[in-house]
């Protein structure tokens, strides 16, 4: 993870092209360690305004370059899986947390009162051998449609609120799809 020592140091000693930006692979490495710090902060997700602001907010910002640069580097990352991007074009930093159609795999389902579902859902298949939780999860009611929303919590917080929300859902299931014969 990077200090913030190091963000005063982001941009010293890279490769620097002919127009006195970054070269394209320091420029995306040094956007990398941008984000990995600021998750290293706690933060789950950033606007790319924020972003943009925060990056120019460190000395020697100009060696970056454009903020249309900063929009291409960040597709970049986002096709390396580096961060993922929600409905509102917030910037997901949690790897694990969901992304509107992203993938999601069911580990728990708890059953309500009248028999509709609370899944817990994580980003990875849960490995067989394992004990522990792969990352953090969410959760989603199939009867009221309740949610735990798009930030991907710890695994045991996650459970404890949906086994509450399972406790105290009097929802019936939603009913399948009707099917056009």
């Amino acid at each position: 993870m990077t200090t913030t020592t190091d963000l005063d140091t982001l941009f010293t000693g890279r490769r620097v092209g002919r127009l006195g930006t970054l070269d394209r692979d320091d420029a995306y490495s040094a956007l990398l360690e941008l984000l990995d710090h600021i998750r290293g902060l706690g933060q789950d997700l950033i606007s790319e305004p924020e972003l943009w602001a925060t990056l120019n907010c460190l000395p020697e910002a100009e060696k970056f370059g454009s903020r249309a640069r900063l929009l291409t580097l960040l597709g970049t990352a986002q096709s390396d899986h580096a961060i993922r991007r929600a409905s509102t074009g917030q910037i997901l930093l949690r790897l694990d947390a969901p992304s509107c159609g992203g993938p999601e795999h069911v580990w728990i389902r708890l059953e309500c009162s009248r028999r509709a579902e609370v899944e817990i859902t994580g980003a990875d298949p849960w490995p067989e051998p394992q004990l522990h939780a792969p990352g953090p999860a969410w959760w989603r009611c199939t009867g009221c449609r309740a949610t735990s929303g798009i930030r991907a919590q710890d695994f045991d917080l996650i459970r404890d609120d949906a086994t509450e929300h399972a406790r105290t859902c009097h929802a019936l299931p939603m009913p399948l799809p009707f099917q056009q014969r």
